[in-house]
């Protein structure tokens, strides 16, 4: 009796430890349960704040102008675009609008490329990017205005700038009243001494030369002389030189000595197919004799003359007469000579004239 009660007290122990211990570990995985949960909880509420955090910076950048890599490349394409017509407009008006005012062809691609010269020549244009390495001239558009005579003058600032009216002749035009062309207002003229062909390369001495600079010195008009050349190699330059000067040689030259260099518009000209090196070497030939003979050499030509023909920056050191019809001025080098115009009108010459501005004073 007493042995069995003590076994049963024994056994309800044990099953009361193990309900106790059941408790204990059923008490742990609910508190394990709840701590997760909680934590999960938690976890959600720091996740929403941060989703409402990020919501409400991306709406902030989105309400400053900040965008997404992909909104960006959006609007960056549809600037392009928006440019690209709208550069394309504007090219096309200004066209238009140029073309309509009367301005060639030349002349309204000129506009387009204000850092290069524009040259056109045998149907096609050329550009020529506008270089420091040669000197530029210092005059603005609105520093030349034809007077009433039609002679242009300068009207700009620079008080140290002295100019003079010219102009220059051949047996062209004709007779020339010298007397009445020093009474318009003419201040010097250059005179043509002669040329050679252009296709047989002969030599020929300009007919009214002597009666021209003898007309213009008589009337107090300073005078220069140029020549006409078409000289293929060095040897022709030296033939051209030596007989401008054997015939310049009685008379007294206060303006340059010129060599005028332009292309001849024609394929059956000896200079037809000239390469730049050939022409610059023909007008330093030229200049040099001139110069070892006492006379300042000078070298006219064109806009084509001094960038299909020559390079500007390789006859820099001479004095340059530039022909261009019109103004402003679309030469960027440094001249001392301005022909302005073919189409002249002077008391005492019959029909057109070239007209010139002089910038140095020789």
């Amino acid at each position: 009796m007493n042995s069995s009660s003590g076994d049963f007290r024994e056994r309800k122990g044990v099953r009361n430890t193990h309900n106790i211990i059941s408790i204990i570990f059923l008490s742990l995985v609910a508190l394990l349960a709840l701590s997760f949960s909680i934590a999960l909880l938690i976890k959600n509420a720091m996740l929403k704040r941060e989703e409402e955090a990020v919501r409400s910076e991306l709406e902030a950048l989105n309400n400053e102008g900040y965008y997404t890599e992909v909104e960006t490349q959006i609007l960056i394409d549809e600037a392009k675009k928006t440019a690209a017509d709208e550069t394309e407009k504007s090219i096309k008006d200004t066209i238009q609008k140029k073309l309509e005012a009367g301005d060639g062809t030349t002349q309204t691609i000129r506009s387009l490329f204000p850092e290069q010269i524009v040259v056109a020549s045998g149907g096609r244009y050329y550009f020529f990017p506008i270089t420091d390495e040669v000197e530029h001239h210092p005059f603005s558009e609105d520093d030349f205005e034809f007077d009433d005579k039609g002679f242009l003058q300068y009207v700009g600032t620079d008080d140290s700038i002295k100019t003079r009216t010219g102009v220059d002749v051949s047996r062209f035009q004709g007779d020339i009243d010298w007397e009445k062309v020093a009474d318009a207002g003419i201040e010097f003229a250059i005179i043509r001494t002669g040329f050679r062909g252009t296709t047989e390369g002969k030599l020929l001495q300009d007919d009214y030369f002597e009666d021209n600079i003898k007309g213009a010195s008589e009337n107090g008009i300073d005078v220069g002389v140029y020549f006409y050349s078409q000289a293929v190699n060095e040897e022709e330059a030296m033939e051209e030189v030596q007989m401008m000067l054997d015939m310049i040689e009685p008379y007294n030259i206060e303006f340059p000595v010129v060599i005028d260099i332009e292309s001849a518009e024609s394929d059956s000209a000896r200079t037809a197919n000239l390469s730049s090196d050939v022409y610059e070497e023909v007008a330093k030939v030229f200049c040099e004799a001139v110069k070892k003979a006492g006379y300042k050499p000078m070298i006219y030509g064109n806009v084509k003359s001094f960038t299909l023909l020559m390079d500007a920056a390789d006859v820099d050191d001479y004095d340059i007469w530039i022909a261009y019809y019109g103004t402003p001025l679309y030469y960027p080098y440094h001249f001392d000579i301005w022909q302005y115009t073919s189409t002249g009108t002077v008391d005492g010459i019959s029909g057109n004239v070239d007209l010139n501005i002089c910038i140095t004073d020789y």
